[in-house]
Order: structure tokens, then sequence, then C-alpha cells
């Protein structure tokens, strides 16, 4: 829809089946800024009923700052540190920079969005990106890179049958540490899950091309549909690590 209404093609659509999802829809200001006459393709970003959303194509480390001290109010009714909430943005932030796309780096825009729920006391994130995806970005590294040959290699040692049994390879660092020799050292999307496993985020869920990785429960199945990018999914409750 970003796309559509930067170059004035005309779309429609419907809303969610599910009226929660529709309320929260209506709550987060995206209609107000679908409709605007002046719009481009660019950077936004705003708080509207404890509902945050912004878009870009950069890796902007001031963003998580300001939306974890705006977060944390919600929870714990007074700001705090959340270094694994701003790791993980920092590492999404920079895998759609860097992998996102096979010709140029930076060239798709990401979209994150926060919700506060007050029933649970804790904030869901969302982060979307359109370019090839994490797996089809592994297959397409070329020569020089350090993750150029990789697929062959993984499926060689360890003989996945599925993509989403790669994907959990690449989350617990056996693909970096095939490619490099050395383990990860907490960046990237390990880095993301290991801000999971360290009980700094909460639920964390990874689709991308035709697999899924519920993390927090250790499931990871294919897809009949695939997605052409990556959606993460994450929350952030009071028992999350943090610091005062």
């Amino acid at each position: 829809m970003i796309k559509f209404k930067a170059n004035k093609i005309r779309f429609n659509g419907n809303f969610p089946k599910n009226k929660k999802a529709e309320a929260n829809l209506r709550k987060s200001g995206f209609f107000k800024y679908l409709y605007e006459n002046d719009f481009e393709e660019q950077d936004e970003y705003y708080f509207e009923n404890e509902i945050c959303t912004h878009a870009k194509k950069k890796v902007d480390s001031l963003l998580s700052d300001e939306i974890i001290k705006k977060v944390s109010k919600f929870i714990w009714k007074e700001e705090r540190r959340c270094t694994g909430l701003q790791r993980v943005f920092i590492e999404l932030m920079q895998n759609t920079n860097n992998h996102a796309s096979n010709t140029a780096k930076g060239e798709h825009h990401w979209w994150a969005t926060t919700y506060y729920s007050k029933e649970d006391n804790k904030v869901c994130f969302a982060f979307i990106d359109y370019g090839v995806g994490i797996l089809k970005s592994l297959e397409s590294n070329k020569e020089g890179h350090k993750f150029f040959g990789v697929i062959p290699k993984i499926k060689q040692l360890f003989n996945p049958s599925t993509n989403a049994e790669i994907l959990k390879l690449l989350l617990n660092g056996d693909v970096h540490k095939t490619a490099t020799g050395q383990y990860y050292r907490g960046k990237g999307l390990p880095g993301v899950f290991d801000a999971c496993k360290s009980n700094k985020i909460s639920n964390l869920v990874i689709i991308s091309n035709n697999a899924i990785a519920d993390c927090t429960n250790n499931k990871y199945e294919s897809l009949n549909n695939k997605l052409n990018g990556t959606f993460v999914y994450w929350e952030l409750n009071a028992n999350n690590v943090n610091i005062k």
C-alpha cells in the first residue's frame, strides 16, 4: 500500500475479520496517515492511542531509545533501560539495510509497530520488511561475501529437510559458524534469538519466505504461502530483564 500510494495507484481492501484487530487498526492512526493528500514514500514516525508506527530505510539508534522510554513507562510507570530490546531493534534494522535487497544496501523500507496491551500490561512489537527474505538472501550472496555458498555447506553438515530447519540453524548460530569458522558474537538474527533466550524479550516469532520460527516454544514449521520479506513479532512484559 505504501508503494501504491506513493505512485498514485488506486487500491482498496477489507478490514480484518477479527474485531479486536480491526479496532487496533482504526486506533493506530494508519488511515489518517494513508489518506494524506501529499503522501510520499518517506520516513514517518508517530505515537497515537498508545500505538507507535515508524517507517524508514536507515538504521536509527535514536528511535529505539525513544520507543524504550515510552513503552517502559507503560509497563513500569517510569522510564527503564531495556538493553535487549534496543539490541533487537538495531539488529533488525541492520538486517533490512544490509540483506533485504540483492542489488543495493538500504533499498527497502522497514516498518515497526508498537502496541501497548493494558489488559496484559505488555507491549507487542511487529517489524516487517518486503525484501527478498532471510533464506533467499542466504542463497543469493555473491562470491566474496562471508555467507557465499553457505547453504550447500549447511545441507552437507546438518542435512536439513526444510527451510524451517535452516532458519533454526541460522538462529542458533550454526550458519554463521559454518560460514566463518567462528561463533557469532551476539550480532544479527542470532543476537535477536539470544535476547529471547535471555528473557530480555518474550514470545519471539519470525516469518520469512516459507518458514516460521516460534522461538519461545521451539517450533519451526514450513508455510504453504510464501512471504517475500521478513516479519518479526515479540513482546516486552514486566518480567523481562530491565534496569532502573
